[in-house]
């Protein structure tokens, strides 16, 4: 199947090549020289008077201390962020702020990923060994980037080795499961090339179904396989890049099917089984044009397809569908110093982003079985620096051609450096978002009825460093949403993608990092968020209003690293009417690490060692406690 391409999507490919083309031609005959890496991005992101917001950062030496296996174990009691799954392998139930997403909820170096359906996706199709970044940006001022999602999102960086450098981290443990994986870093007069891959395999998977419903027997098997191609060169005034990720997945899945109380539900199903294939390619070229002028160009694809059937109930249900993504983002930044101390300096920013979005499905009940939606967006952003002060302005407009049609947006952000230690920030601003395909199409969770949704809202925040060993940060929001789209349990016992006309969500979020000495540090978040409708005056689904966590790590000796988290989430309603409640859950995770020498690591990691098993979701099963120990090996 290829990707159906109009006239739009064809001249945002023209004003591309020519661009790459200019860049490519204008660096030919340029000296190569070795310089550090180019970030690209916002350049005030360095700045101690950046735009502050409350988001939460894992660079690589953070990653390799949480001894997690995939992303979800980084996400995991964070504020405002709700991440629930009901095994180990399959996709997860993600919600920021209140709002979820079915394209942009996760990025891959800058490019949108789908999700299974609406607020679900597979986050452990993305190993820790395979990224050098995870950052969890909570808010919708995201016009840097060609996510449009309402709540935030979760932005992943895939891994760069140095040349020479390899490892080789293999894992095994509870529930039979295995996993692999590999990378190598070579430099030469090309550039800079990173391989990498994996393979995990869970021989005695858990069901999905919860144990009331026939769940909990050890016979679900999972395969994974990943791989990563990464490659970069830098001229004197030019950085490229080029990523390539693949994922093949096999999950055996539970599905709809009858309960004993003669409503529809997730049941056992040991014939259900659904392959996923991804693949997500991207190439990028930071062009430094002079000293007043940076021009970034980026184009990507991405492609996932979903096969299998599932469930028990006659002639259901297909998981067929295909969705695919072309991107391309043209992006000018233009500085001007206002002084020669540059304490007082002026940023204008301006790009045009262009996606087109294409999905199909054979099996959609709804009878539509192919949509296509293309969107065009100028973009313009100023920002001021002044002193302690950092203001910045940005607007947009969204045009679709199908779904949505224009839309006008801005976000409007003030910060205020008011002691060395301190920052204050306020921000303003208004969201949009067009249902995805999978959204849509999707043959069990989708609906062709969903309308786009939109939010306006604003947020205030404090920051405190008083030193390098500490950081107190404290965030309050109020979004206001309309036609928030979310999935919810049904009446009649199903589970289906809708919109809620209106949904008011306020919240605090704090996140506190000490370092007591050089052998012990510790953090606490903790984040309250209150989501109503006040149409019905009823909460909206799937959102705790209490949750938090607390994180010790301890070198106990030179080689030996503790680790402890605790995390804590409240009960909260499943349903529309707020009729069916999910119970809260706390948990506790530990790891080991012993560092055998600088080269080689060795660890053991407990999960859910209380073997609480409250579900995170109403109907579906959790792991109960489970221990894996691996070992690292690096050169």
């Amino acid at each position: 199947m290829e990707v159906k391409l109009n006239q739009l999507v064809l001249n945002c490919l023209f004003i591309s090549w020519s661009v790459c083309t200019f860049t490519i031609a204008k660096a030919s005959d340029a000296e190569v020289v070795t310089l550090p890496e180019i970030v690209i991005g916002n350049d005030t992101a360095d700045n101690s008077n950046s735009p502050a917001s409350l988001n939460t950062v894992f660079n690589r030496s953070s990653l390799d201390a949480v001894n997690k296996a995939d992303v979800n174990g980084v996400l995991l009691g964070l504020p405002s962020t709700v991440n629930s799954q009901s095994s180990a392998s399959i996709p997860s139930n993600i919600i920021l702020r209140g709002a979820a997403g079915g394209l942009g909820l996760v990025n891959l170096d800058g490019v949108p990923l789908f999700g299974n359906f609406t607020a679900f996706f597979p986050l452990s199709h993305y190993p820790l060994d395979l990224l050098n970044r995870v950052s969890v940006d909570r808010g919708n001022d995201q016009a840097q980037s060609s996510s449009r999602t309402l709540g935030g999102s979760i932005n992943l960086t895939s891994r760069q080795l140095n040349d020479g450098q390899a490892f080789l981290h293999s894992e095994g443990g509870s529930f039979g499961t295995v996993r692999n994986n590999v990378g190598l870093g070579i430099e030469n007069k090309l550039g800079s090339w990173s391989f990498a891959g994996g393979q995990t395999n869970i021989f005695e998977g858990i069901s999905q179904a919860s144990p009331s419903n026939g769940g909990n027997s050890e016979t679900k098997k999972s395969e994974l396989s990943t791989g990563l191609l990464r490659w970069t060169k830098d001229y004197k005034a030019l950085s490229l890049e080029t990523s390539l990720y693949y994922v093949n997945n096999r999950e055996g899945y539970d599905g709809p099917g009858l309960l004993a109380n003669g409503k529809r539900g997730w049941a056992v199903d040991p014939n259900g089984l659904v392959k996923q294939q991804t693949w997500v390619a991207q190439s990028q070229a930071f062009y430094h044009v002079s000293d007043y002028w940076d021009s970034f160009l980026q184009i990507g694809f991405t492609e996932d397809k979903q096969n299998g059937r599932i469930g028990t109930l006659p002639n259901c249900c297909s998981m067929n569908l295909t969705t695919q993504l072309l991107l391309a983002r043209w992006q000018n930044t233009h500085k001007i110093a206002l002084n020669s101390q540059k304490d007082r300096a002026l940023s204008f920013i301006w790009g045009v982003d262009g996606q087109q979005q294409h999905g199909e499905n054979l099996n959609n009940l709804s009878k539509v079985n192919s949509l296509t939606n293309s969107l065009l967006s100028p973009i313009a952003r100023a920002e001021m620096r002044w002193g302690n002060w950092l203001t910045t302005a940005e607007t947009r407009l969204d045009h679709y051609d199908q779904f949505g049609g224009d839309r006008v947006l801005f976000n409007f952000n003030n910060s205020w450096r008011f002691l060395p230690t301190m920052m204050a920030w306020t921000k303003m601003g208004t969201g949009y978002r067009t249902p995805a395909m999978n959204e849509l199409l999707h043959p069990v969770f989708g609906s062709i009825k969903l309308a786009p949704e939109s939010n306006f809202g604003g947020e205030l925040g404090w920051r405190w460093n008083p030193n390098n060993l500490y950081e107190v940060s404290v965030s309050s929001y109020l979004q206001h949403y309309q036609n928030l789209i979310v999935l919810q349990q049904t009446a009649a016992g199903a589970i289906a993608s809708t919109n809620i006309n209106e949904a008011h969500i306020f919240g605090v979020e704090t996140q506190n990092i000490f370092k007591w000495n050089p052998s012990w540090k510790s953090g606490i978040t903790y984040s309250y968020m209150l989501a109503q409708n006040p149409l019905t005056g009823l909460k909206v689904s799937g959102r705790p209003q209490n949750q938090g966590s607390v994180w010790t790590e301890w070198k106990v000796r030179t080689p030996i690293t503790l680790r402890v988290d605790l995390t804590y989430r409240e009960g909260y309603w499943s349903d529309q009417l707020n009729t069916i409640q999910v119970q809260a859950a706390p948990r506790v995770n530990a790891s080991v690490n012993y560092q055998v020498t600088p080269k080689i690591k060795l660890t053991l990691r407990g999960e859910n060692i209380t073997d609480q098993r409250t579900p995170d979701l109403y109907g579906f099963n959790y792991p109960g406690a489970a221990i894996y120990g691996g070992a690292y090996f690096d050169w």
